[in-house]
């Protein structure tokens, strides 16, 4: 059997943005932006960085206001999780840049809990509270990186609310 045959193109298209952006390769030393834009761009990070425990509790706080419409009102759970599953969205991709990994681990664990297929009872309310109450104790314990000790006792936290609670 002949097949017939087929012509393949492949385009290898040139990435302009990073050559805009840098130059191919570039880092601090060998860029095309002045170096001192660079320094006052990594200050400014980092200012963002150790401010962030201040100014993620607004939404904390949120979260915590959210998860009492749950426990309070079940006939709200649906509308509020979709809430709930926003928010850990933002936090799962926060944590990680401001050197809070727990906080982006709980929160995309939170994120798939309250997806579309979640349970409603009180008992997924609860494992909502415990994710809650994680990345809370991460942030108001200031446990940067994987937490050690402490973040390991958190994600222990956290699978043992799930086991009883599910």
């Amino acid at each position: 059997m002949n097949k017939p045959k087929i012509t393949v193109r492949f385009y290898r298209i040139r990435n302009r943005l990073m050559e805009k952006a840098g130059g191919i390769g570039a880092n601090m030393e060998t860029s095309v932006f002045p170096r001192h834009v660079l320094q006052e761009t990594e200050e400014l990070f980092q200012e963002m960085i150790s401010d962030y425990p201040d100014w993620v509790q607004e939404t904390l706080n949120k979260l915590t206001a959210l998860v009492e419409v749950c426990i309070n009102f079940e006939d709200k759970r649906i509308v509020t999780y979709k809430q709930i599953q926003e928010i850990a969205h933002e936090m799962k991709g926060q944590g990680g840049t401001f050197g809070y990994p727990l906080v982006s681990t709980f929160g995309d664990s939170l994120y798939d809990f309250t997806g579309p297929n979640a349970g409603l009872s009180d008992s997924h309310v609860q494992i909502i509270k415990a994710h809650t109450d994680a990345m809370k104790a991460t942030i108001n314990g200031r446990i940067h990186g994987d937490g050690g000790q402490v973040g390991q006792e958190l994600k222990a936290m956290l699978a043992q609310a799930i086991k009883q609670y599910t």
